[in-house]
């Protein structure tokens, strides 16, 4: 099983923070995070909390991530799972660079897309057992009205 770490920035933690359970018992920040993320990859079409939580009219903004896999350079079958996956999401990915090495390949993505969109694509990637290291980062785009 690849080992997963991520990054949030600071405003998408206060947007995930108001998605979680009002005074919930959370042991640490990793809680609350992590509680919010499955709330949020449970739910579909906006339907995050009741109305009287959120205001009617939310505003999904786009999100970039790096999402970075290892895998053996040997691994034809995986290649083919992994260029599918880049095909059907060929709309969010706006880099791509691979770096083979020592017989393994790292590749890393360059994602930009509604949550969802880069959520299902990290969870179909984690799913493909042979990769033998997966990360991710996830941050919110630069507001040029501040």
């Amino acid at each position: 099983m690849p080992i997963i770490s991520f990054n949030i920035s600071d405003n998408l933690k206060k947007f995930l923070k108001k998605m979680v359970q009002p005074g919930g018992e959370y042991k640490n920040n990793s809680y609350v995070m992590r509680d919010a993320l499955i709330r949020l990859m449970q739910e579909k079409d906006g339907a995050l909390a009741s109305e009287s939580d959120l205001p009617v009219t939310i505003a999904i903004p786009k999100i970039t991530s790096s999402v970075l896999i290892t895998y053996s350079a040997e691994n034809s079958k995986l290649e083919k799972k992994i260029a599918h996956l880049e095909y059907e999401y060929h709309d969010n990915i706006l880099q791509k660079s691979i770096l083979a090495y020592n017989g393994l390949k790292t590749i890393t993505y360059i994602l930009e897309a509604e949550m969802d969109n880069i959520q299902i694509f990290i969870t179909e990637l984690n799913s493909l057992e042979e990769l033998q290291s997966f990360r991710y980062i996830i941050n919110e785009p630069e507001n040029d009205s501040e």
